[in-house]
């Protein structure tokens, strides 16, 4: 959901710790800055298609086995999941009033990058799949700084939106290298107004995204009593 979180003045991305926070998805209840004409709504994974990885800090044996999707907050939660190599959001932006709004610009806020955690890594699936959203962007969390990029075959902002004509903007954020903390960051403009929204995860918290490389990978098999070794090691 969006959030009230504004970057910290003069502070040093590599000193905000990360916190239990971090590693939990929202619900995707949609929130309001006071300040903005727009409510955004988070979904989080975004496109569940089986590429999903997540790192956690417990052996397979205290793992539960891969959830439906929609248990997946619920199961990150209750083991302190962190999203590892990639991460897809969805979000829902939507006017609350009769006037039209504009979506300008969409800019991402790292507030901390360390090395990757040193867990295990636990797929959720056996493949992949999924395409491209009308507004779709990837974001290189490696890059020496990192910004999203319009995906190729989509289109980005800026885009209008109003009470009765939402739009559906996704993120695909991806890391080999480091253990990122990272808001997103959307620019709106109404008439004479304008603004920025950061938007999270929810509760104040920053997603956080972290490499997998080197990593033990496990796999639950379809039709599996556990989680096994997988044979696609990072």
């Amino acid at each position: 959901m969006a959030t009230g979180v504004r970057p910290h003045p003069g502070g040093d991305p590599e000193s905000v710790p990360a916190s239990a926070a971090d590693a939990g998805p929202s619900a995707g209840a949609a929130d309001r800055d006071a300040g903005a004409p727009i409510a955004v709504a988070v979904r989080w994974p975004g496109r569940a298609d089986g590429c999903e990885q997540y790192l956690v800090d417990r052996p397979p044996s205290q793992v539960p086995r891969p959830p439906a999707l929609m248990d997946v907050p619920a199961w990150v939660s209750q083991v302190g999941a962190v999203a590892g190599r990639s991460q897809s959001i969805e979000f829902a932006v939507q006017g609350t009033g009769s006037e039209t709004v504009v979506l300008t610009a969409l800019d991402v806020r790292v507030v901390r990058s360390a090395a990757p955690v040193a867990w295990n890594a636990y797929s959720m699936g056996e493949g992949c799949g999924g395409g491209v959203d009308l507004h779709s962007y990837d974001l290189d969390l490696d890059a020496a700084r990192p910004r999203p990029v319009v995906s190729a075959g989509s289109t980005g902002l800026p885009v209008k939106v109003s009470e009765r004509d939402p739009e559906v903007i996704e993120v695909s954020a991806a890391t080999t290298s480091h253990d990122v903390s990272w808001y997103l960051e959307l620019a709106w403009s109404s008439g004479d107004r304008k603004g920025t929204l950061t938007v999270g995860p929810g509760a104040g918290a920053p997603f956080r995204t972290s490499a997998v490389k080197g990593r033990p990978l496990y796999r639950f098999p379809n039709g599996g009593n556990a989680w096994e070794p997988s044979p696609s090691q990072e």
